[in-house]
């Protein structure tokens, strides 16, 4: 398992995206830590940010504040959110690894459903896979 915490140079971690510096990233086995990476992140756009811990196959993100923009792209990765952390990033990590609680679970933030949305299955494709696997092609048009 990949764990990744959003920190600023001094090792803390960030309050935001806009104040991180740098990702530190720990690999675990049997919740204990194996290998270590810090990739540099100054001044990139969430975007950037989030193609590259889908790259590196991030399974838990650790952060300060994260918007909704930010959660509902890592959640469709399949990432575990932990926001509102603070503290030492290296430390944080330490304290999930043992099962200590960290952060704040009421920030994260749990879109509303609605069920006439057409793009609904982008959210979830759990929800329509049969549906979609059941259609048939279209003949293309002549």
């Amino acid at each position: 398992m990949k764990i990744a915490a959003m920190m600023k140079d001094d090792g803390c971690i960030a309050r935001t995206v806009a104040e991180a510096t740098k990702i530190l990233i720990v690999t675990e086995e049997a919740r204990v830590p194996t290998a270590k990476e810090i990739v540099e992140i100054g001044g990139q756009e969430i975007t950037s940010t989030v193609l590259g811990l889908a790259k590196r196959d991030i399974d838990v993100f650790i952060a300060g504040e994260m918007s909704t923009l930010l959660q509902s792209a890592l959640r469709m990765l399949g990432v575990s959110l932990y926001p509102g952390c603070e503290g030492d990033a290296i430390e944080t990590i330490a304290a999930y690894l043992t099962d200590e609680p960290i952060g704040d679970p009421s920030k994260i933030v749990i879109p509303e459903e609605d069920e006439n949305d057409p793009m609904a299955c982008i959210h979830d494709c759990s929800r329509c896979m049969a549906a979609c696997a059941t259609r048939t092609e279209q003949e293309p048009a002549q």
